[in-house]
């Protein structure tokens, strides 16, 4: 098994980004509010991360905590949002938006990828409430600034979800990156990367911190 994999912690402050950084992260996804799954950080938070760390940023673009369903305010405060990160060389996202019937909203993900072609987009775990996965991802693949796919395989973490991300990563290995989420420590990714042998693993506690 190749152990060479890469490894995205999950952080909401600029403490926690300079340590998991000097622990060995290799890339960062800035949030806020964790307690809440994550939020559109700060544009304060922003730059202080990209001023302290030298890895990647990836930005969490969800501008409310609640449902993936978002009406055109919403989309507008993402939008603008998007634009901050742009503007300070951050062309990497987390982003994920459903319809009121759990499926992919194809229509407001169209809106911000029809505008922003640079962006590198991770679509979040809003993946993990549709009600099939397979199909849903699917309709993801036509849009190309879509590169990966956060998820715990529909359950509540990516231990219990193990058999569904193996699943995903064989159906997609060659489409997209599968990136497992949930309960991911740096005390068990080892053995969880024996079991998958993904890409990328993305966790609050991915390094020793």
């Amino acid at each position: 098994m190749n152990l060479n994999f890469t490894k995205e912690a999950c952080v909401d402050n600029i403490h926690d980004a300079i340590n998991v950084e000097k622990n060995g992260a290799d890339q960062i996804e800035l949030c806020s509010r964790l307690d809440l799954d994550g939020l559109t950080p700060s544009k304060k938070l922003i730059l202080q991360t990209i001023r302290a760390v030298s890895v990647p940023i990836k930005v969490m673009i969800r501008s409310r905590p609640g449902d993936f369903t978002y009406n055109q305010d919403d989309i507008n405060t993402m939008l603008d949002s998007i634009r901050f990160c742009l503007k300070n060389g951050i062309n990497d996202i987390a982003f994920g938006a459903l319809n009121s019937k759990r499926k992919i909203d194809e229509k407001n993900i169209n809106q911000i990828i029809s505008r922003y072609k640079e962006l590198n987009i991770t679509f979040h775990k809003a993946i993990d409430l549709v009600d099939n996965q397979i199909d849903e991802i699917k309709k993801l693949l036509k849009f190309n600034q879509i590169k990966a796919i956060l998820t715990s395989g529909g359950q509540k973490n990516a231990i219990e979800g193990q058999e569904n991300i193996k699943k995903l990563f064989e159906c997609f290995k060659n489409k997209i990156d599968i990136i497992a989420a949930g309960k991911i420590t740096n005390k068990n990714i080892t053995k969880i990367h024996n079991t998958l042998g993904l890409k990328i693993y993305h966790g609050k506690k991915i390094v020793n911190n």
